[in-house]
């Protein structure tokens, strides 16, 4: 067979079995509960599995082994400071349990109160950054796979969008994660196989080695290969993404316990770094074979063209498993905000909950469409989207943490939330503008943090939630 069959074929069995299992899952607990959070019975590896999959996505199989490409080892140090992000979650797990919060959004009712422009400016942040994700996402595996296959990028991302539906429709959340634990076992099992194969195709460690720098492939040297600016531009970037992912929160809601959270956040901390140990192996062996290459993250997609048909046809699965595990907890996590924090919130408040898994199912689709005409009409101007992220954590990181640690001394204030989300976001803009050199969103959360003192502590002389409505605190 050629590629493209083979690639078409195994990518047919490998998502018509997810998604019969996806129906099958969501049949068993078709209600909003397990839509909007997963019933609230996730088991740890579950979620586990599913944290880890949503997390690491399309990225490691590009970026991550680009980074191993470029600066050997240096992968592991970009999933440590991710995983580390990950991990300062379980603190808040135990009170985020006790709430039985569903999004974002119900963190700042909680803290400030139903204080309705912050609630609707969290609920926008909220979405933005899942929906930025989806888009992109979707370019990405429209660029690849036309590449590899030949198939037109236009038609490939319209039957893969059409296809991440399958996982979303039928159980929300709840087929979502069950599906993410499936794919992650898989991203588990095909990175130990490619890792195999890239070794023996590069003539085992001590012929790579010879090839390579010692800088990148001496231990622990070549963590920090990628030299020490960068390293702290990732931490000041990838830290407050990973504290700031309402997807990360929704697991953490979707446990069957706070004890459960945890275990499953910190097994998939620990199953992130091991797997940026991969893409550092894998982005070194192809070095020591292709040092050529212009793009360091044209490396994965070299190594496509070294391999037999039949291992491109599962290794080209174990793409779309991971894409498609990020592109379906996009969907869901936007798709509960449109319904939860606006529909049901201030549009019909009293919908029964066959009405509110109806509309959830029709928004899917419409999310999805409206992904996929973007993605379509501007699909070389989606990495603007990606600032969506920074933006995110610029507005949303202080008042999350600071105002969850001050919780319990009745200094909580919607004006000092929203003054700093609105500080917050201008101070990146303005950091953005100008073109700094360290990340713009470390000046918008520093920005953030300024503004939340201010109208907290300074300007709001009542000391307590302000005439726009007290938060609860305590608990």
């Amino acid at each position: 067979m050629g590629p493209t069959l083979t690639i078409v074929l195994c990518s047919i069995i490998l998502l018509s079995a997810a998604s019969v299992f996806a129906i099958w899952v969501g049949r068993r607990r078709n209600d909003s509960e397990n839509w909007i959070v997963g019933g609230r019975s996730l088991p740890f590896y579950v979620v586990a599995g599913s944290q880890f999959a949503t997390g690491m996505g399309g990225g490691v199989l590009v970026a991550h082994i680009g980074i191993g490409y470029s600066a050997g080892w240096s992968a592991i140090t970009y999933n440590l400071i991710y995983s580390i992000g990950i991990v300062i979650l379980v603190l808040l797990a135990d009170w985020l349990k006790k709430q039985k919060f569903s999004t974002v959004p119900d963190i700042f009712r909680k803290l400030y109160g139903e204080h309705k422009i912050l609630i609707s400016t969290v609920t926008i942040m909220a979405i933005v950054v899942p929906f930025g994700w989806l888009c992109t996402q979707l370019v990405a595996f429209g660029n690849l796979f036309s590449e590899i296959s030949g198939i037109p990028f236009a038609v490939l991302l319209i039957v893969f969008a059409i296809v991440s539906l399958f996982f979303v429709l039928p159980g929300g959340l709840t087929s979502v994660a069950w599906t993410d634990f499936v794919f992650g076992c898989m991203m588990l099992i095909m990175s130990i196989v490619s890792g195999i194969y890239a070794w023996n195709l590069a003539g085992g460690w001590g012929e790579i080695t010879t090839t390579i720098p010692e800088s990148m492939t001496s231990f622990p040297e070549g963590l920090g290969a990628v030299g020490g600016l960068t390293i702290l531009l990732w931490i000041l970037s990838i830290f407050p993404g990973a504290l700031t992912n309402q997807m990360s929160y929704q697991r953490i809601y979707a446990a069957k316990s706070a004890s459960i959270a945890k275990k499953g956040f910190i097994i998939a901390a620990i199953v992130g770094i091991i797997s940026g140990v991969w893409a550092s192996f894998m982005g070194i062996s192809i070095l020591s074979m292709n040092p050529g290459l212009e793009n360091e993250e044209l490396a994965s997609g070299w190594f496509l063209t070294q391999i037999p048909i039949w291992f491109l046809g599962i290794y080209s699965a174990f793409i779309i498993a991971t894409i498609m595990s990020t592109v379906s907890s996009a969907i869901q996590s936007v798709v509960v905000n449109i319904t939860k924090d606006i529909y049901q919130s201030y549009i019909n408040p009293s919908v029964s909950d066959s009405k509110l898994l109806s509309v959830s199912r029709m928004m899917s689709v419409v999310v999805v469409t409206l992904a996929v005409v973007l993605a379509l009409v501007y699909p070389k101007a989606l990495d603007w989207l990606v600032a969506t992220y920074a933006y995110s954590a610029s507005g949303l990181l202080v008042p999350i943490f600071v105002g969850f640690f001050l919780r319990k001394y009745k200094k909580h204030s919607s004006r000092g939330a929203m003054a700093s989300i609105i500080l917050g976001i201008t101070s990146a803009a303005i950091a953005q503008i100008i073109g700094t050199t360290v990340p713009y969103a470390a000046f918008g959360i520093l920005g953030s943090l300024v503004g939340f003192v201010l109208f907290t502590f300074v300007f709001n002389k009542q000391g307590g939630a302000g005439s726009s409505g007290k938060g609860e605190v305590g608990a």
